[in-house]
């Protein structure tokens, strides 16, 4: 991918080319990380320790496609999906949930830098594919940073530009008619971890995990390994490493419980 970067950053491939797609965004990630690992003589992110392999696999990724979109690229990303059963703590209602088929560090990644994250699908046989949007009960791990767009469309470019420019104009209407899309005027927020009550939380899953499967045990030191680094344990963890711990509860709760 570096590569075909350098080759898009020439003026003359600029003139011809307005879009990258990346088909599929599971294999560019498996890509990356075999990168990194290459490039440091390890098997493992993990084994670089201390959080230092899921660093450098953002860094790697924000480096080369946030450069495409500084360069006027407009970056598309392909993917597989896969469903899992969610728990609802409040009721106990076990609720299928439908997310990209992507390691939670790389769906951080991807979600964190996508403007529209949408699920292309069929709803029932011959018929129309539709492209979900917004999922207001969480049953689709969707979204978008246009404030009025539509649920979900019929699946064509053109309904997908008709959404965007509708959900523009709602919001002109908002603020006085005023047009603020030619650059973001709101910077993003960045998000926060809470280290001692995600440190509480990792305790108490994996409490009730291997009070249910000891067995687990083993699958639990993986997770952790891979954001920490061999041998360390969440109790090693400081609090600047507190997003790696909210990765890891999230890889432990979608996969063991």
């Amino acid at each position: 991918m570096k590569q075909v970067f350098r080759e898009l950053k020439r003026p003359e491939v600029q003139e011809v080319y307005k879009a990258v797609i990346v088909d599929t965004i599971d294999v560019a990630a498996d890509r990356c990380k075999k990168y990194i690992c290459q490039q440091n003589g390890i098997e493992d992110l993990g084994d670089l320790g201390y959080g230092k392999g899921w660093t450098k696999f953002k860094e790697e990724f924000n480096e080369i496609f946030r450069g495409l979109t500084q360069l006027g690229y407009a970056v598309f990303f392909i993917g597989h999906h896969k469903e899992t059963q969610s728990t609802d703590p409040a009721t106990n209602e076990v609720k299928t949930i439908v997310r990209p088929s992507l390691s939670n560090s790389t769906r951080e990644v991807i979600a964190g830098m996508a403007d529209i994250y949408g699920y292309a699908h069929q709803k029932r046989k011959n018929e129309m594919s539709v492209l979900t949007l917004r999922s207001p009960d969480g049953s689709i791990e969707c979204g978008c940073r246009f404030k009025y767009i539509p649920n979900e469309i019929t699946m064509s470019y053109q309904n997908l530009v008709n959404a965007i420019q509708g959900a523009i104009d709602k919001e002109a209407d908002e603020h006085n008619g005023q047009y603020v899309t030619d650059e973001r005027t709101i910077a993003p927020i960045a998000k926060t971890y809470d280290y001692d009550a995600l440190r509480a939380e990792f305790n108490e899953i994996v409490g009730v995990i291997m009070t249910k499967n000891q067995s687990n045990a083993p699958k639990i030191t993986a997770v952790v390994e891979r954001y920490l680094g061999k041998g360390r344990k969440v109790a090693d963890a400081t609090p600047d490493q507190a997003e790696f711990i909210y990765l890891i509860l999230n890889e432990i709760k979608e996969d063991l419980m």
